[in-house]
């Protein structure tokens, strides 16, 4: 069994952000070379445009699924749990040590009932 820490999950989410991050600049520079074709006048095949932007389709898919994990990611590093709702632990604990301290008190005066 393999232990994979939040740091490591974090850093290989880090590294697929870049990946895609790289393959969008790549795509926007070839995109923006057959821009700058079509704007100079010159002829533009077809099938090299199709080519081009063919993997545009998987590299949305990709983004989406990022977006996806980030925000899982994101959701669990805030403690967010699935009703949509944080929860402060140093906060609650604050809440039942006075709860608990209102108890003890209430029940070493003497005023037990039975």
């Amino acid at each position: 069994m393999t232990l994979v820490t939040q740091e490591e999950h974090e850093s290989k989410t880090a590294e697929l952000v870049r990946s895609v991050h790289n393959s969008i600049r790549d795509l926007r520079n070839v995109i923006e070379g057959l821009n700058q074709q079509v704007i100079a006048g010159e002829d533009v095949e077809l099938a090299l445009v199709a080519k081009v932007l063919s993997p545009a389709e998987g590299l949305i898919r990709n983004c989406q699924r990022l977006e996806t994990i980030l925000a899982e990611q994101t959701n669990r590093t805030l403690g967010i749990v699935q009703g949509g709702y944080a929860v402060n632990l140093d906060h609650a604990r604050f809440e039942i040590g006075c709860r608990l301290a209102r108890l003890r008190t209430c029940c070493s005066s003497g005023a037990v009932s039975a």
